[in-house]
């Protein structure tokens, strides 16, 4: 018995002394490839993650000790490193096991707070301005309060007086934090002094707040700093608002569920506890329903946003947030929030017939007196229509904005308002908007959607045509203004060969743009990515983080010119017209092959160019190949194959400086072949 108790004292004793060398020799070589390597960061995280496999604790410590003095600025190893000593290990429990007589425990061996705190504070040192470690040392102090929460439940048998304390607290102190909250609230404190100017970095800490529970003064505290410090951010009125709607949601599930009883420890029972509203003074009027100003009417637009705020504090302070920061930027947010409560309505009121009560609940909170889903998505609507017209007229525009609004306008089927809207505007702002291309884009858009519906149902026609849109904004745009010219140029050009039939007029133009859209695609391997370079901006800069990349894509309408002209030879007759066309397929193909730059690599294009470049490439290669067929005489015959055979190498060429992807080398292979095969035909 004595050496079986003795065995068991060694958990994790190796099977055999076979096995401990192997283990052994191991350790050793990953210490010699640390010290020839000089300690890659990538090895050390490998070796710790293999002694904690193996139970090697010790030599895991080593690990993190050698690793943090040679990376003191990697913020993920003090993080690994700090988390292993306040979490420790799982050991088994031989001795109190082997007294009792039953089963092996299990024990958490070496759990040091303080430990785990020295690590993230000298972390903290070196790395100041480090987001995570400083969300970690914050999450780190509440997983400790939840610790010490979960030993005291269990020493007073029972969570009521745990309760009772904290409520105590609650009480003494009324809105100052709860005294286990203090080290992370110091934390916070610390880290945004260091981090001032980021509210995404303090919406983290909400988050780190929310996987814990009875952290409700602890967010507030958060959200009240933002309030503070960024009162005339867009980002954070943006936070404000969304941290109002979650914790209204929030309230509203736990009155409808009956769980508003003070007792009640967790999320829902603190959460009401914790106060409603706002420090600006923008929940106004709690305690009533809000039902009133639901169906009042309103002989102003302006009034009747206001009387819907007086139950809603998301709105509330939505409307504090335009009146504090009027920029196109803010109106442009808040038109997203209330179309996504929209959005969220409409679903709602499309799965009721499924008894979706889980959806319906979900939006419960956006629901007035006396009204359905149905109901609350129109009075959110006529709020958006106010706002809109708000910006309006207070002078307040920006293109985003614009499009916000013309889309609203299509989703409500309006697509005559829109063209409306986007006429007059580009109408009255056209110096500015000149060289701004997604008004003319969507302006030809719905231009065009008009004219369809009136083709099929016979509704009016729209006042301008796309095609006459579009040669209206490439005078207006400047050709300096490299992708906003090229983004118009390109969908003239689908334009005109979507017209049927095409006459010579047309033609002389397409051949005119396309000559222009080949000079405007040379340079430094212009491409899509060229979008992400060039954004346009309107009167208010902080506009440029919401605008779209707008992608061009030369490739495919180099394909679309080509095929088209390739088909309208079909129709020809003669050996003269005949050659005639087939020179203009070849003036094609030669300049963009060997006359410009954009056909030499694909480096610097999109997955879609490089596919539409392929397709090129074959339509062109047909094309040779069907020629070659019709000649009888050998001299020309030759002529096409030498032709071929350039276009061949262009094609390998043009894919081999691609730096991976087994589908281009394929192709590339594809084409050596083919090319081989007509060398051996000579």
């Amino acid at each position: 018995d004595d050496d079986d108790t003795n065995k068991r004292k060694h958990a994790y004793q190796i099977s055999g002394i076979g096995d401990s060398h192997i283990l052994s020799h191991i350790h050793f070589l990953y210490q010699r490839t640390l010290r020839k390597f000089h300690h890659p960061i990538d090895v050390l995280l490998n070796y710790a993650q293999f002694s904690k496999e193996h139970k090697s604790f010790t030599q895991l410590g080593r690990v993190y000790a050698e690793g943090l003095q040679r990376h003191p600025r990697a913020a993920g190893l003090w993080i690994e490193a700090a988390s292993f000593e306040y979490f420790g290990y799982v050991a088994r429990d031989d001795h109190n096991g082997s007294k009792d007589g039953g089963d092996v425990t299990s024990k958490v061996v070496g759990s040091s707070i303080r430990n785990a705190r020295v690590l993230m504070q000298r972390g903290l040192r070196v790395n100041r301005n480090s987001e995570d470690l400083w969300l970690q040392y914050f999450a780190l102090e509440l997983h400790y309060v939840q610790k010490l929460r979960g030993r005291r439940e269990i020493l007073e048998d029972g969570v009521s007086s745990s309760s009772e304390e904290e409520e105590d607290d609650d009480k003494e102190g009324g809105k100052e934090m709860s005294s286990s909250l203090l080290p992370s609230q110091i934390i916070f404190k610390n880290a945004i002094r260091a981090i001032p100017e980021d509210v995404q970095f303090r919406l983290r800490f909400v988050e780190a707040c929310r996987s814990f529970p009875q952290t409700e003064q602890l967010e507030e505290y958060i959200m009240d700093s933002v309030t503070r410090d960024f009162g005339k951010s867009v980002e954070g009125w943006v936070a404000r608002i969304s941290y109002a709607e979650e914790e209204w949601q929030r309230k509203s599930k736990s009155r409808g569920s009956g769980s508003g009883d003070e007792n009640v420890v967790g999320f829902l029972g603190k959460a009401d506890a914790a106060g409603g509203g706002e420090d600006d003074g923008s929940t106004d009027g709690s305690g009533d329903d809000g039902s009133e100003g639901v169906d009042r009417p309103a002989k102003k637009a302006r009034v009747e946003f206001g009387s819907q705020t007086k139950s809603d504090p998301a709105l509330a302070l939505l409307q504090n947030a335009l009146d504090a920061v009027p920029t196109p930027k803010m109106y442009l947010e808040g038109s997203r929030f209330l179309r996504m409560r929209i959005q969220r309505l409409v679903d709602n009121d499309d799965d009721q017939g499924n008894d979706d009560e889980e959806a319906e609940d979900d939006v419960s909170h956006l629901i007035g007196k006396d009204e359905d889903a149905n109901g609350a998505a129109r009075r959110h609507a006529r709020l958006l229509e106010t706002l809109y017209d708000t910006a309006s007229e207070k002078g307040i525009f920006s293109s985003a904005l614009l499009l916000d609004n013309v889309d609203f306008l299509l989703s409500t089927g309006q697509p005559q308002k829109a063209e409306e809207l986007l006429s007059n505007t580009i109408s009255t702002t056209e110096a500015k908007m000149s060289d701004d291309a997604r008004l003319w884009l969507r302006w030809a858009e719905v231009s065009r959607q008009i004219t369809e519906e009136a083709a099929t149902s016979g509704t009016t026609k729209p006042s301008t045509s796309p095609t006459s849109i579009l040669r209206r904004a490439l005078k207006q745009t400047p050709i300096h203004e490299r992708h906003s010219h090229t983004l118009i140029l390109t969908e003239l050009m689908q334009h005109l060969m979507m017209e049927q039939p095409s006459s010579s007029k047309t033609k002389a133009e397409l051949k005119s743009l396309f000559q222009k859209l080949l000079l405007l695609s040379q340079g430094s391997n212009y491409s899509v990515a060229y979008a992400k370079k060039s954004k346009v901006l309107g009167d208010d800069n902080d506009e440029e983080d919401e605008i779209e990349d707008d992608k061009v894509n030369l490739a495919s309408t180099f394909v679309a010119y080509l095929k088209f002209t390739m088909l309208d030879n079909t129709g020809t007759t003669g050996e003269e017209a005949t050659a005639d066309n087939d020179n203009a397929v070849r003036s094609i193909y030669t300049s963009i092959l060997y006359h410009s730059n954009y056909g030499k690599s694909c480096a610097g294009k999109t997955e879609e160019e490089t596919r539409d470049m392929k397709s090129f490439f074959d339509a062109c290669i047909q094309f040779e190949l069907a020629q070659m067929g019709r000649r009888k005489e050998k001299k020309k015959k030759k002529g096409r194959k030498m032709e071929l055979c350039k276009l061949y190498e262009t094609a390998i060429g043009f894919y081999a400086n691609d730096g991976g992807g087994s589908y281009w080398r394929k192709v590339v292979d594809g084409y050596q072949r083919d090319l081989d095969d007509l060398k051996y035909s000579f």
